[in-house]
């Protein structure tokens, strides 16, 4: 995409960088890393006291340690004193996954686009954080695991919301934290865009969503783009 369309203070469509145009009255930023570049060219950051960054990070697999079917057996486990969590991989592995702690640096880029996609000293860390908890797990010469991308609000927290350019959404600034949350976040989306488009305003009568199967309501407003910094957030991959 190379360009967000828009005439009279809404939203029009999209152009793609063959240069193809795709026109539609609602626009929903999902870009996910790349969320941060397409709010720029919708031209609405000025009104967000929320913003996305990308965040750059190391996850590691290793093998599981001889005797134990980690995949079948194993379970997901959040450890705080090592700022680690794990969850089995396929393969009979371990995936090994950091709680961002204070004393690791954060490695923000620029673009998610251009990047060291190649592990570094972080991939060892965590795996012997892991090696405190299980002293027989084995860690391999060979490194395997992923490299890739947060797309980190300034809270952690996502952002469920309008824009200051109508028509224009975003759902975005997932911090790693929202994927099991995305069925969800589609049906939080879909009631917000309908309470907009429906002459609503969200900003200064936020959206009252009702889960569907707790039946429980929550404030839409605490996802706006233009909330005060959460400082009960844990600033960290456990939102």
């Amino acid at each position: 995409m190379s360009a967000i369309l828009q005439a009279g203070g809404r939203v029009t469509g999209v152009r793609l960088a063959s240069g193809e145009e795709i026109h539609a009255p609602v626009v929903v930023n999902v870009a996910g890393p790349g969320s941060h570049i397409v709010n720029a060219m919708a031209g609405v950051l000025d009104d967000m006291t929320i913003r996305t960054r990308p965040l750059r990070q190391e996850v590691v697999h290793v093998p599981s340690p001889p005797g134990f079917d980690f995949e079948t057996d194993g379970t997901i486990v959040s450890d705080s004193d090592i700022a680690c969590y794990v969850r089995p991989e396929h393969g009979n592995h371990i995936l090994i996954g950091s709680e961002d702690p204070d004393c690791d640096p954060h490695h923000w880029v620029e673009d998610d686009l251009h990047y060291n996609r190649d592990f570094t000293e972080q991939w060892t860390t965590q795996a012997m954080r892991y090696a405190q908890r299980v002293p027989t797990l084995g860690i391999p010469s060979r490194m395997r695991g992923v490299v890739d991308l947060y797309d980190a609000s300034t809270d952690w927290i996502p952002i469920y919301d309008r824009s200051a350019l109508e028509g224009f959404y975003m759902a975005c600034g997932t911090s790693g934290n929202q994927f099991k949350n995305a069925p969800i976040a589609g049906k939080l989306m879909t009631a917000l865009i309908g309470y907009c488009e429906g002459g609503a305003d969200h900003d200064t009568r936020p959206l009252r969503f009702t889960l569907p199967y707790l039946g429980r309501e929550i404030d839409a407003g605490f996802y706006s783009r233009r909330r005060k910094v959460n400082t009960e957030s844990s600033f960290s991959v456990l939102g």
